[in-house]
Formats: C-alpha cells, sequence, structure tokens
C-alpha cells in the first residue's frame, strides 16, 4: 500500500459494521507458535467483537512482556504481520480506541524484542502513525500514540535497524509533501484537512527529533551516508522551507507547536557536534535564511493602525518569541561537550566568518541582534546614525522580544569569554588545548563519508584560496579586502578586479575573476552588477590604446565561459539548472547581453544536464546539443516574463499549447529526427513555470529559500572544516571574535541605557530619552549585564585596549562627564530621573574595584570626574560611618578643631578673609595653655571692614563655582544628616545592604539593581497609600518622606562602594596605584579650577579628549584630600609614589602661588583645593616620618609653605599647617630619621608659624589683662611642637642648632604682640636649648679634651640669641629673664665644667658685649629715666653682674689651666667695657647725699655699683696672684690693669684705695 494511503482510516462496512486498521494483504501465521496462534485467530477475526479482541492484544502483550513464552518458540516476524491484519466487529468508541491503543502497544512491544523486515517494520510504523492522525481531536489517542511511535524510533534507532534510514525518510518526505497553510482558510472541511495537516507536520518533527537522539553519535551519524544525506539534502530543507513560510503568510496561519518543533529540531542538529562541520552549508542557510531574516523582520513590524495590524503583530511576536528562545538556546545554553571547548558564536565565527566562501554569520547575528535591542549600527559592526532606516510607521522593538535578544548577546559573551579559572591559564596551556582540537577534527575529517571527500574539487574557490593555511585573522583580513573589493566592483566592475589584482588575491586569469563572482555574493556583490559584467562584451584591441587584460573582450567571453562552469549541472533537468544558474546574479535588461549569457550557460549545461544524459531528448552531437538548450532555455525565460508580468492580460498570456508548439521542432538543423523534445515534457516546463516563478532573491537573510536554490547550495560547496584549513589558537581566535562583535554590544548598551542624540530622537520615534517605569529598569538591568560581562570578558582575554575604550563609554553614559551648560537643578533632575545614567555608573564604579589595575590614566580620570560631578550635585553620601567607609570625610582628625572650622567656612562663604575680630574670638575655647600664655595687648582689625568687604561674585550657569566646602551635604536632604554611610542606619527604606547585595540570591548585577528599584517603588506606592492622622510631627517628615535626590543618594549608596576606590587602592599593582594618582593629579590640572566667579582656566585646561572636565572648587579640595588618602592607605609604596607622582603635584600646585599683596590683605580669596593641598602634604610628611628612607626627602619639601614668596593663600592657613607641625612633631621616633635637610625642611616651617603667633591672643581692651589664647593658635602648637622636640631624651644627641631660629622667632612674635607668658615659655626654651648645647660642649671637652667648634659655635649662637632679647625686648620681665638665663648658663652646676678655652672665647663675645651695650641703651635715654628708676637699678644691677659673674665664677679654672692668654683677653674686654662705663660726667660730681634725685644722681649710682663690682673682681684677681699693685714688667697684667683703671674718671679717686688695699694683703 502507498504510504499516503496511511494517512485515510479505512471506511466503515455499513453492512458488517468491520473495522480495519491494517491494510487487507494477508499471508499464514501457522509459523507462529502453537501458544500464540488461538490468540491471533481472534484478533484476526473479523467477527470477533472489540472486547474480545482487546482480551486477545492485551493477553498477547502480557505474555510477550513478562516472557512467558520463553519455553515455547514465537516468530515474531508473522506474529506481527498478524497483528497488523487485525479486524474487528465495531460497537461503541471507547471499545474500538482501547482496541486500535493495544494494538500500537503490541506492535511497539514487539519492535522492541526483535528484528523485522524493512517492509514489516514500516508496515507497522506506517500503521501507528496513520492511526495517530486519525484521532487529531482527541488529545489523549494522540498523545498514546506519539509515545508509541516514540517507543518505535527508540528501538529502531538504538539497534542501528536497516529500517533507520527508511523511517527517516519517510518523515522528512512527510514534512516536504505534507501542503503548508497558504492563507485564512474559509470553509470548515479546509480548516480541519490543515488542521491534521499541521498535526502530522508536528509529529514528524517530534519523531526527527528522536531519531536524531536516539543511540545516535558523531561517529554513527559521520559514516552512515544513507542517514547523512536525508539529513544534509531534505531534513534541512525541510526545515528551512517550513521556517520560513511563517513570514511568506500573514502572521499566525502557521501553528506556534510547528515552529516550536522546528526550532528543537534545529537546535537538535547544532547539538550533534559532527553536524557542525557535515552540515555547513545548510546551518549557513538556516542561521541566514531564518534566524537572521528573522531578526530582521522583527524590526521592519509597522505601526498597528487598526485591528487587523495590531492582531498580525501579536501573532508575529509570538512567533518571533520561539525564534528567540531557539537562538537563545543555541547562542548560551549549549551542553558543551569535554572535547569541545569552544563557544556557539566560535563556531559559528571559525566555520563562517573565517572562510572566504561563507557569509558572516557569526557577526552578523550579533549585528541583528544588537539592532533588535535599539542600536543603531552599520553592517560592519560601527555606530552610525546612517546605517538606521528611516521608517515612518516602523514600531519598536517590545519589551520581551528585546529581553530575549539581549540574553542572546548575553549568552554569547558568557560562553565567548573564558571564565575565571580559565583566565589564569598560561597562553601555552590554551595553544596545547587548540591544538588538541585540531587533532580531532584531523580524526573527524578522516571518518568523512567517501562521498563528500570526492566532490568535484571544480567548484573551490580557485584564485581566492591560499595554499598554505592561514590564521584565522589572515583569513578574516583577507575577507575584509574581499569585501572591500565587493563594494568596489559594486561602484565600477574595473575598480573592484583592480583592487583584487594589486592586492595580490586573485590573478589576471578569467578563472579567478569568474570565481570571485560566483562567490562574492556572500561579500555583498550586487546581482545586477554580476550580470552586467557577464552580458558586457569587453573592449575590442584598438591602435594606441592598452586597457587592462579584464576590460578586453576575450577576457569578458572566458570570464563568462568559467563563470558558468562553476556550476553542477549534473543529475538535474535544464530548467532546474536554469533556475539555479539565474538564482546567482540578475540579467541585464539588453538582449544582446542576454543572448551571450544564456548562450554560455545553454553550451555549459547542454552537455551535462538530464536531458543530454540520461533522457537523451538532445542531440549527440554538441553543437546541436547547445543549440536546443539555448532556444528551450529562452524559451523558458521568456514564458517566466510572460506568465509572471502584472503588465500583461490574463488572455494574452502564452497558454501550454502555445509554448509546446513553439518548442516542439526546432529544425532539421538543430533536432535530429526522432529527437524532438516530447509534449509531456514540455507540458512539464510550462506547468513549472506557472506555478513557479524564477525568481532572483536576495542572499541569505533577505533571500527566500527554494528547491533550486538549496541545489545550488549543497552541489556548488565542499566541505569547509575551517578549523583544518587555518591555524587555530584559541586565544587568538577568541581576540578576533572581540575585535568584530565589540562595537555592536557596546552600541547595545548605549540603547538600554537610552544613549539618543537629539537629531536622532525623531527616527527611532523616543522624545524623552529618559524611560519610565518597568522598561527603564529592564534597560538598567540589560545595560548593567552585558557591559560588566563584555568588559570582564575583554579584560580575562588581555585585550585592554578595548576594555578601555568600551570603558570610556560606559563612563560618557553616566551623563556626568561634561553638559555644564545647565544649572545644578537641572543636571540633578536629569540625573535622579534616568536610572539608565545610574546604572553606567554603577558599572563604571564596580568596574573600577575589579580592574583597578587595568583602566589606565584616561579610565581613572573619567571615574574622578563622575565622582566629582555627584560631588557637586550632592549625590555622594556624607555624615560619618561606624564602618569607616564614606567618601566624604579624611582617615586623620581635622586640622581645625570645629569652632576655627566653622570660622574657616564661614569665610570662604563671604568670598574674602578678614581679620578676627573681639567678639568673634571670645567666642572660641580656651585651653590650659591658651589661658596660661595670655597677652598683654588686644589685637585690633587691619583697617575698616568697609574697606574690605568684597563685591557680591556673579556666579556662572552651571553654578560649579559657588561650591566651597568639599564635605557639604545637601542642604534639602535632612535624612542624610543621620549618617547615611552608615548601611545599618534605617531610614525608611529597607533595602539589602551592600554585603548582603554581593551575597543575594540575584544572578547579576544587573538583576539586583533593577529589584532594588522595584523595591522603591513598592515602599513609595505604599507611602503614599498611608492615610494621614493629622498626629504627625513635623520632624518625622523626613523619617517617611525623600526628595528624588535623596532616593537616589541612598541607591547609590548600596549599589557603589564609592569609598572603597580609596580603601583597596592598597591592592593594586604599583603601576595601578600610580595611575591612578596620576589620574588625580591630572584632572586638577586639565579640570576648571573656578574661585569665586572667577574661571581659572589654562589655555590646554578647557577640553580633555573631547570631554571637558569642570571642578568645582569643593571637588578640586576632594581631589586633593583623595590623592593624601590613597597615598596614605599605600604606606608601604608611598616612595614610589613620592617619586613618580607626589613631588611634582606637589611642587607645581605650591609654588604659583602669589606673594602677598598688602593692599588686598585679608580680601584675597583662597582656593580650597589649596588648603587641602597643603594639608595634604603635611599629613603625607607625619606619615613619611616611618620610613627611614622617605622622612628627609618628604619633611624637606615642607620648604615649599614657606620657601621663597610669601603667599596670601598660604597665609590664611596658620592654624592649619601649625597644627599639621605639631603633629609632625608628636612622632618623636620618626623626627629621630631627620638629617639636616629634613631638620631644616621642618624647622623652617615651625619658624614660619612661629612668626604667626599669637594672632587670635585673646584680652580686655580696657584694662590690658591677659586672657590667654585661643586652643588652636599657631604659637601654641608650635611652642608644643618645640617643647616636645627639647624634652624628648632620644633628640638631645640630634637636635640641630637651626632650632634656635625657631625659638627665637616665637619668642620675637609674642614679644611683639605683647603675650608675655608664651614668650616667657619660649625664652625658657632658648635655655633649654644652651643647656642641651651646653652638655654637648663639656661631654665633648671631657672626651676629647678639645671642644668641638661647630658645637661651641651654635651654643654662642643660642647664646646670642638670649642676648638680643634681653637687649632688644620691651618687656622688663622677658629681659630680665632673659639676662638671667644667660647668666645662669655660666654659673649653674653644667656651666661649671665648661672647658677655659670655650669660656674665654665666649664670655667677651656674649656676656661682656651684650651686657655693656644693654648698659649703655639704659643710661643713654634720659627722658624717662626717673620714672623707670627702680627698673633701671634692677636691670643694671643684672648687667653688671652678668659681666662680672661669669668671669669671676671660672677666673679659678682659667688661671688652673693654664689658659693665661685667654684670661688675659678676657680681662682686657672686661676692663675696656668698664672704662667706657665709668667715665664721670659733670653733672655727676659735687652730689651731696641729700640731693634730689636726678639722672645725674642715678648715673652716678649705677657707676658705684659697677666700680664695687670692678673692685671685687681686682681682689679676686689678687688673691690668685694674677695682679699686683705694684708691677714690675711692662708687659705685665697688673700694669695695664692699673693704666685702665686710672683712665677711669669715675675711679681715679679710689683707685690708690684698692691698690693699698691688695698692698695690705
Amino acid at each position: 500500500m502507498p504510504l499516503r494511503d496511511r494517512f485515510f482510516i479505512p471506511k466503515k462496512n455499513s453492512d458488517r459494521r468491520k473495522r480495519s486498521i491494517s491494510s487487507p494483504e494477508s499471508s499464514s501465521f501457522h509459523d507462529v507458535g502453537p501458544f500464540a496462534r488461538p490468540f491471533l485467530a481472534v484478533v484476526k477475526d473479523p467477527r470477533a467483537a472489540g472486547p474480545h479482541t482487546l482480551v486477545a492484544l492485551r493477553a498477547l502483550f502480557r505474555l510477550l512482556s513478562n516472557n512467558s513464552f520463553c519455553d515455547f518458540p514465537v516468530a515474531f516476524e508473522p506474529l506481527m504481520k498478524g497483528v497488523l491484519q487485525c479486524k474487528f466487529e465495531q460497537t461503541d468508541a471507547g471499545a474500538d480506541e482501547a482496541v486500535e491503543m493495544a494494538i500500537a502497544d503490541l506492535l511497539a512491544l514487539l519492535v522492541t524484542l526483535d528484528s523485522y523486515a524493512p517492509d514489516t517494520l514500516m508496515d507497522a510504523f506506517n500503521t501507528v502513525f496513520v492511526t495517530r492522525n486519525t484521532f487529531v481531536h482527541s488529545p489523549a489517542l494522540c498523545y498514546h500514540f506519539e509515545v508509541v511511535l516514540a517507543s518505535l524510533v527508540d528501538s529502531v534507532f538504538r539497534r542501528k535497524d536497516i529500517s533507520a534510514k527508511l523511517i527517516l525518510e519517510f518523515l522528512v518526505n512527510q514534512l516536504l509533501h505534507t501542503p503548508l497553510s497558504s492563507g485564512p482558510t474559509i470553509d470548515e472541511a479546509s480548516r480541519e484537512a490543515q488542521i491534521a495537516h499541521d498535526a502530522t507536520r508536528v509529529t514528524c518533527l517530534k519523531l526527527t527529533r528522536r531519531c536524531l537522539a536516539s543511540g545516535w553519535n558523531d561517529e554513527d551519524i559521520s559514516r552512515d551516508n544513507d542517514i547523512l544525506h536525508i539529513i544534509q539534502d531534505e531534513l534541512c530543507l525541510s526545515l528551512l522551507m517550513t521556517g520560513q513560510a511563517i513570514w511568506a503568510n500573514a502572521p499566525g496561519h502557521i501553528p506556534l507547536d510547528i515552529l516550536s518543533e522546528i526550532c528543537a529540531t534545529i537546535s537538535t542538529l547544532w547539538n550533534i557536534n559532527v553536524l557542525r562541520f557535515l552540515l555547513i552549508p545548510q546551518f549557513e542557510s538556516i542561521f541566514t535564511g531564518f534566524y537572521q531574516r528573522a531578526l530582521m523582520l522583527l524590526r521592519q513590524r509597522p505601526n498597528p493602525v487598526d485591528s487587523t495590524t495590531f492582531n498580525e503583530n501579536l501573532s508575529f511576536d509570538a512567533e518571533l518569541e520561539l525564534i528567540l528562545e531557539s537562538l537563545v538556546d543555541l547562542l548560551c545554553l549549549q551542553d558543551q561537550q569535554k572535547h569541545q571547548s569552544s563557544s556557539t558564536l566560535e563556531s559559528l565565527f571559525t566555520t563562517y566568518d573565517c572562510d572566504l566562501r561563507r557569509s558572516d554569520v557569526a557577526e552578523h547575528i550579533v549585528i541583528e541582534l544588537a539592532r533588535c535591542c535599539g542600536a543603531i549600527i552599520s553592517n560592519e559592526g560601527v555606530a552610525t546614525l546612517e546605517a538606521y532606516e528611516i521608517v515612518d510607521n516602523q514600531r519598536p522593538v517590545p519589551p520581551h522580544l528585546k529581553e530575549l535578544c539581549a540574553e542572546a548577546l548575553l549568552g554569547c559573551l558568557k560562553t565567548l569569554f573564558p571564565t575565571s579559572e580559565m583566565a589564569h591559564l598560561s597562553k601555552a596551556m590554551i595553544v596545547r588545548s587548540s591544538r588538541s582540537i585540531q587533532e580531532c577534527d584531523k580524526a573527524l575529517h578522516d571518518t568523512l563519508p567517501e562521498i563528500q571527500r570526492n566532490l568535484d574539487q571544480s567548484s573551490s574557490v580557485r584564485g581566492i584560496e591560499s595554499v598554505t593555511p592561514l590564521s584565522h585573522r589572515e583569513v578574516k583580513s583577507r575577507k575584509r579586502q574581499f569585501r572591500k573589493a565587493a563594494i568596489l566592483f559594486n561602484e565600477k566592475a574595473s575598480k573592484g578586479i583592480y583592487f583584487l589584482v594589486n592586492s595580490g588575491f586573485i590573478k589576471e586569469t578569467p578563472l579567478d575573476v569568474a570565481t570571485f563572482l560566483r562567490n562574492g555574493l556572500v561579500l555583498g556583490l550586487n546581482k545586477e552588477v554580476v550580470g552586467q559584467y557577464l552580458g558586457t562584451l569587453g573592449k575590442a584591441p584598438s591602435a594606441g590604446k592598452s586597457p587592462p587584460c579584464w576590460e578586453r573582450d576575450w577576457f569578458h567571453k572566458d570570464v563568462l565561459i568559467e563563470y558558468c562552469g562553476l556550476f553542477r549541472f549534473e543529475n538535474q533537468s535544464l530548467l532546474d539548472g536554469l533556475r539555479m544558474f539565474l538564482a546567482s546574479f540578475r540579467l541585464p535588461g539588453e538582449g544582446q547581453q542576454i543572448d551571450r549569457i544564456v548562450q554560455a550557460f545553454a553550451d555549459s549545461c547542454g552537455r551535462r544536464c538530464d536531458e543530454a544524459t540520461h533522457m537523451q531528448l538532445f542531440s549527440d552531437d554538441p553543437k546541436r546539443a547547445s543549440d536546443t538548450a539555448f532556444l528551450l532555455a529562452y524559451s523558458i525565460i521568456m514564458l517566466n516574463t510572460d506568465r509572471h508580468n502584472p503588465r500583461i492580460r490574463e488572455d494574452k498570456k502564452m497558454s501550454v499549447d502555445a509554448f509546446v508548439r513553439n518548442n516542439s521542432d526546432y529544425g532539421c538543423d538543430i533536432n535530429e529526427k526522432g529527437k524532438e523534445l516530447p509534449q509531456t515534457f514540455l507540458e512539464g516546463i510550462y506547468y513549472s513555470i506557472r506555478e513557479e516563478e524564477i525568481r532572483t532573491e536576495g542572499e541569505g537573510a533577505e533571500g527566500h529559500m527554494t528547491v533550486e536554490r538549496w541545489k545550488d547550495v549543497l552541489r556548488g560547496s565542499t566541505v569547509s572544516l575551517s578549523i583544518g584549513e587555518a591555524e587555530s589558537n584559541l586565544l587568538d581566535l577568541k581576540e578576533l571574535v572581540v575585535d568584530t562583535i565589540w562595537m555592536p554590544v557596546a552600541s547595545t548598551v548605549g540603547a538600554f541605557w537610552g544613549v539618543i542624540r537629539p537629531h536622532q530622537r525623531a527616527i527611532i520615534g523616543t522624545t524623552d530619552k529618559n524611560q519610565s517605569g518597568m522598561l527603564g529598569a529592564q534597560g538598567a538591568r540589560l545595560g548593567i549585564d552585558i557591559a560588566l560581562e563584555l568588559m570582564t570578558g575583554v579584560r580575562n582575554i588581555g585585550r585592554n585596549d578595548i576594555f578601555r575604550l568600551f570603558f570610556s563609554s560606559v563612563c560618557g553614559h553616566s551623563g556626568l562627564l561634561g553638559g555644564y551648560k545647565s544649572d545644578a537643578v537641572e543636571r540633578a533632575s536629569n540625573f535622579t530621573k534616568s536610572v539608565e545614567a545610574q546604572s553606567a555608573v554603577i558599572v563604571s564604579i564596580r568596574t573600577a574595584h575589579e580592574a583597578a589595575n587595568e583602566l589606565g590614566i584616561e579610565g581613572w580620570m573619567r571615574i574622578w570626574a563622575i565622582l566629582f560631578e555627584l560631588r557637586d550635585l550632592n549625590l555622594l553620601v556624607g555624615g560619618s560611618s561606624k564602618i569607616g567607609r564614606i567618601l566624604l570625610a579624611e582617615s586623620d582628625n581635622d586640622l581645625l578643631n570645629p569652632s576655627s572650622r566653622r570660622e574657616w567656612e564661614l569665610k570662604m562663604a563671604k568670598g574674602s578673609f578678614h581679620n578676627t575680630s573681639n567678639s568673634t574670638n571670645q567666642e572660641s575655647p580656651q585651653s590650659f595653655f591658651g589661658f596660661l600664655f595670655g597677652s598683654e595687648n588686644v589685637l585690633h582689625n587691619h583697617g575698616d571692614a568697609a574697606e574690605n568687604r568684597v563685591a557680591e561674585p556673579e556666579f556662572s550657569i552651571h553654578g560649579k563655582d559657588a561650591l566651597l566646602l568639599w564635605d557639604e551635604l545637601a542642604t534639602s536632604d535632612n535624612e542624610d544628616d543621620s549618617g547615611l554611610g552608615n548601611d545599618d542606619v534605617d531610614i525608611g527604606f529597607d533595602f539589602p545592604t551592600r554585603e548582603k547585595f554581593n551575597t543575594s540570591r540575584f544572578s547579576s548585577a544587573g538583576a539586583q539593581f533593577e529589584s532594588q528599584l522595584i523595591h522603591e517603588d513598592i515602599l513609595m506606592y505604599q507611602q503614599i497609600d498611608t492615610p494621614i492622622t493629622g498626629l504627625e510631627r513635623v520632624e518625622d517628615t523626613g523619617l517617611h518622606q525623600f526628595s528624588p535626590r535623596a532616593r537616589v543618594r541612598k541607591r547609590l549608596n548600596r549599589a557603589c562602594d564609592f569609598a572603597g576606590l580609596v580603601l583597596e587602592s592598597r591592592f593594586m599593582d604599583v603601576n595601578g596605584a600610580i595611575l591612578l594618582l596620576q589620574a588625580l593629579t591630572r584632572i586638577i590640572k586639565v579640570g576648571k579650577s573656578i574661585n569665586r566667579g572667577v574661571e581659572n582656566i589654562n589655555k590646554s585646561n578647557i577640553e580633555h579628549k573631547g570631554e571637558e572636565y569642570m571642578l568645582s572648587p569643593a571637588s578640586e579640595a576632594l581631589a586633593e584630600v583623595l590623592l593624601c588618602e590613597i597615598t596614605l592607605k599605600n604606606k608601604d609604596r608611598l616612595g614610589v609614589l613620592w617619586k613618580t607622582v607626589l613631588k611634582d603635584h606637589y611642587s607645581e600646585r605650591l609654588k604659583h602661588l602669589t606673594e602677598i599683596d598688602s593692599e588686598q590683605w585679608g580680601i584675597v580669596p583662597i582656593e580650597p583645593g589649596i588648603e587641602k593641598c597643603v594639608t595634604g602634604l603635611l599629613r603625607l610628611c607625619s606619615c613619611a616620618l616611618q620610613k627611614e628612607d622617605l622622612a628627609n626627602e618628604i619633611t624637606s619639601s615642607l620648604c615649599l609653605l614657606f620657601d621663597g614668596k610669601s603667599s596670601s593663600e598660604i597665609e590664611e592657613l596658620d592654624k592649619h599647617i601649625s597644627e599639621g607641625v605639631w603633629r609632625i612633631c608628636s612622632n618623636v621616633d620618626g623626627l629621630m630619621l631627620l638629617d639636616s635637610q629634613g631638620w631644616m625642611g621642618l624647622l623652617g616651617l615651625v619658624e614660619w608659624c612661629a612668626a604667626r603667633a599669637a594672632k587670635s591672643c585673646l584680652g580686655d581692651e580696657e584694662d590690658g589683662r591677659s586672657l590667654g589664647l585661643v586652643e588652636d593658635d599657631p604659637g601654641l602648637k608650635v611652642y608644643r611642637s618645640l617643647h616636645l622636640i627639647l624634652h624628648a631624651p632620644e633628640l638631645k644627641d640630634i637636635i640641630p642648632a637651626i632650632i634656635t631660629k625657631s625659638i627665637a622667632t616665637l619668642v620675637q612674635a609674642t614679644d611683639k604682640v605683647g603675650c608675655s607668658k608664651l614668650c616667657l615659655a619660649s625664652v625658657d626654651l632658648l635655655h633649654l636649648l644652651q643647656s642641651i648645647f651646653q652638655n654637648k660642649i663639656c661631654n665633648s671637652f671631657s672626651c676629647n679634651g678639645i671642644a668641638d667648634e661647630i658645637i661651641v659655635s651654635s651654643w654662642q649662637e643660642i647664646l646670642d640669641s638670649i642676648c638680643y632679647f634681653f637687649r632688644n625686648s620691651p618687656n622688663l620681665v622677658i629681659r630680665l629673664h632673659a639676662l638671667s638665663i644667660v647668666t645662669d648658663a655660666f654659673l649653674d652646676k653644667q656651666g661649671s665644667s665648661l672647658p677655659p678655652p670655650v669660656l674665654c672665647a665666649i664670655l667677651p663675645e656674649v656676656c661682656i658685649k651684650a651686657a655693656i651695650g644693654r648698659i649703655s641703651e639704659l643710661i643713654k635715654d634720659e627722658s624717662d629715666m626717673l620714672e623707670r628708676t627702680e627698673d633701671i637699678m634692677i636691670e643694671f644691677e643684672q648687667c653688671v653682674s652678668l659681666i662680672f659673674k661669669p668671669f669671676l665664677h671660672h677666673v679659678k679654672n682659667i688661671i688652673n689651666y693654664g689658659c693665661a692668654f685667654g684670661l688675659k683677653e678676657v680681662w682686657e674686654k672686661l676692663l675696656l667695657a668698664m672704662e667706657q662705663l665709668l667715665q664721670e660726667k659733670p653733672d655727676e660730681i659735687d652730689i651731696s647725699d641729700g640731693d634730689k634725685m636726678t639722672p645725674g644722681i642715678l648715673r652716678k649710682t649705677l657707676k658705684e655699683l659697677a666700680s664695687e663690682h670692678l673692685r671685687n673682681a681686682i681682689m679676686v684677681l689678687h688673691s690668685h696672684g694674677v695682679l699686683m699693685s705694684d708691677p714690675v714688667d711692662t708687659e705685665n697684667l697688673s700694669r695695664d690693669t692699673w693704666l685702665v683703671i686710672n683712665r677711669m674718671t669715675f675711679c681715679v679717686h679710689i683707685a690708690k684705695e684698692w691698690q693699698q688695699a691688695i698692698s695690705s694683703n
């Protein structure tokens, strides 16, 4: 019985009501066995009722399934035939259905038990198949018969039965020949018939998949030529044609279950690894003609204008959803085999994109997916507006389909890029892995069927292929060149050929050019241009002209001949060959060109087609056969034009009789006698043309597959194992794939994030960049996932160039770089409304964490620019946190106390710096030191405040110049004041914390962010629904109502670890950390630092590589803070960071500070960045003291703050600097590491701070009482620092002498402003310092017998400093204290140990000189001498004591040491000083005791006191035998002494008395 008869169940016999499910053929069953024969008799008996037959069938089933016939022979073949002839008396529908189910079950059991003849097995399979199609309206029966059919297929294919080929062929034939719906059915009968046809197709597809998946492996399929031929020639064609029929008709006329089965079958074929290489042309047609075409049509659906188009769109979307799910399954849900390590995308790319004869399947699939996601890209994957097809009524892709497209792209990326484990494999291991794949492919090639390896090599791409194997990159590069040549060829044929010849890709031969034309369609050749070139006659030779050979007439003729020879016309009719031939180009319009082309076709096809070889319809004479083929082919072309030209009326079109009459006999010159074309043959041609037009369809996704075109695909293709042809390197392959697809994927990310230029919105149909609702959340999620996957992947394979380009693009999508032409309110509003822009920020920050070392300077500059813009828009979380992960906070305590910080911020807000007033300072708290070191004078304002007032600045439109406080929070968002930085603080939104997010159930970062957005919306709606009771308090409003900016700030804080950029920098490598800091310094340099309405813009700083980095003063300060914080987190690498980045940065920032202008004192504004730059340098110095190799280098850089010019900006930072100095000096252990350069920098800064001491001195203006200093006064900080240095035991031996200048400056500054207590304390520091050096002198002398000259010089300098203050200080207390210090320095216990040589050198130069100088000043001015009598007397006494007491105290040691010359020198200097003092003036003569005090009397009294001290000194010297009353030797000391004394007019009358006293002793 023919197979088609199995579709129809035998009609019921109305007389006997008999029913049969099989053919009526009979055979004997006497050999089935004695035990099975009775049951089989009942089964075959037509008189048996249905229940009886059912009992017999079930009995056989149970006996066979339980193996009850094991001891008794049963012939399975006759038994099956008997079951197939089952007939029974029909009773009711239920019983009849039960019998048919029992028959099917028994047949399935018999097939599993034994093998059968192919006819018997196919009869059983056909019986069950036809019966299943009978019950299309009974789902239960259909399902049961499908299970039975599946069981039959499993059994046959598992045994590798010979009938497997017949079953697969049967199923495929059903797919090919079952009619498809061509439009909406009208009548019920047609509708039911179509339902039956659809059910048949679904069943066939399911069973076909079962065949492919049942017990077959790669080797079995590759060796079974029959199975392989069915799959190659028929199955793939049926799948493609059925799939393309979905959009050939109106959407919705092909059931979705058919489409689902088609997609599942394609997936099954792809999952069989060997078929990927055996079905290369087939898969190319499927991916381009099915998947790629579906994606193209998805973008071209019109906007619904009525219910019809609306319903069609719904149906089409349902169909596309199934196709996209299948594509997702192919691209990302593949079960990779052990020997197959490449992804689907790589397999497609290797097989097709890296083959010159194939289309770029992988690239075009990615591009189409990207376009469906909204990307605007060209066919080359470059983002461009021109590539977007402008269609006014084109609808956007529905969100759920866009989601599937994004999943497909994401799946491509996940399977393409290596996992974290694979990323750590060495390149050698990857190459070894690729070699194993090559070996596997070689083995596969050896097992290819003989028929595949013996294909005609004439169809290969001669002239294009290279003899030596090429790498994938070389093949792809060459393919790009061929594509370029195709573009040139489409413009002008000679240009394209010249390019190929000149590039060396082809030779100047007709065969190479013909091969390019034959295989160039996949490269983009225009069929019309190809037809024009083939039909062109060419240029004839002419004198004086030498055109290129490819333009000559003979070359064109040979190209046409070679072109026709590349077709395989064997084993097909002339009509089929003509269809295939005309499908490869478009006939030109000129008749002569058509004649030449058809003649060449006839010459080639007339010898090889079936009419010439098998049918013997053409003459044996090649010339006559060619003429016959030409006339018939030309007639067919005319018939095709006539029948399918809409401008020709139906009654005017050619009839079949006319066509037969015109072609039956071409005359004796062409047709030999008996070789006339048969009428049936010509009629067949006519009807074929009438039913199916010869069409020149587009290639790939734009074409429609036909049977003839399919034959061309199969016959014109050779087995192409791309991996075998090209050198395989997995790493290089992945890089090549990334080079190809990263631009479309990057454009997709931009589309999801709504990156649409204004001039594109009219084209795309988008009026607002910021999507709302769940569509915005969807775009945010998909953009995040794809962006992260792409950046992670390209980074793992080492393509940092692509990584950085894409990262820059992602940062640009945030909308925070540039665009400063609007104010902050508008910019903040745009950002808070766009979850897509927020997604870009999340991706940028997350990538910065994961790939910190790969970002480079440009990438980090963008990260910092984003952070600074967020700060300027008040979108960064501030406050304090228990976990210390707040970006807007320094890790160290502020250098200013809270009161001073408020004052500082107030000054910056006012825009000018006024000197502190009395009322302001009285609010500052006092410390113990501040009260102790009070001031006697009161500071007044420098000038009138009105004169120093600065006009209100005019701020720019962006408002950045008004931002001064780097850690300022939004004034309207009070909910952040409680510390939003702490994730544990509950302020109303119960979001998962950042740590919980990282370990959450969500599969991706995008899903986490989307869930957060959904959770926010839920909470917002809950708050809206909350009733108002009237009992709410105003202060509770912030806990329940949140501004959009607060929500975004909280959202970003949850998703982004901003502070981690600083904290985790310590895990970066050295180069990465350097680039990180260089990015910060560069953005400070190139950014627009705007101060008080004046834009300080350098010429090269306006724009940086197309992006404008504009920093507010506050952000500039934040940049300096981050610079310092990052450095402090990398203490172990501080040295290299300082030398490579920080040193130059601080030098450049601080050396350009302007000089202070006395006229502008107090009105010059300061940049907040300078403040943080200075404080950052101080913090680094404090840290550097812990590093022995850096302490001196960094500390010496403090000279930048005071060396050279005095800056107005630096002047206002005295409190900052003094606190920094105190913190530096607090590290005593670190100070021990300093050398002279380090001490010079530190003490120079100390001196600078000391000069600004007591600027905030508090006092009572009326009575002048000192009330003390504010706690953070620079003088106090300096005093504490110096006090600590001098009292630290560890530093006593290394304290440099230059500290003297610092202390002296502090004494001078405090003395100048009248802060006597602090001045006295500072003088004490000088006393302590001189004691330290005095001790050094004594120790050096005791150890070496000689004092160190440098130490002696330093000690003398210290004493000179003290003497300076007792000579020049306006404060008596200070002078007396300094005098006593100098005096005690020689009289105390330590002073008694001073070496005599040192004493002899120091006493004249220090004590005598300073004392006599001060005495001269005391008695010189007589204007107020009487009012200061007591003070003068006290001070005079101290000065005289300084002259005599040290000398007399040490005279014995000097004499004993034998330093006679030194003693003489000291005594002579003393006598000369006294000679100057004890000269009597006229008003000092004849003064009696009762006279009133006058200046003369006072001077006389003072001189008497001095003369008494001189007398004592003479007596002491006499007692030591040095001075005699009557000297003998002219060079004697005694003689010189008495000579000088005699010159003292005040002592003349008492000199003899002194001599007599000496003589009497």
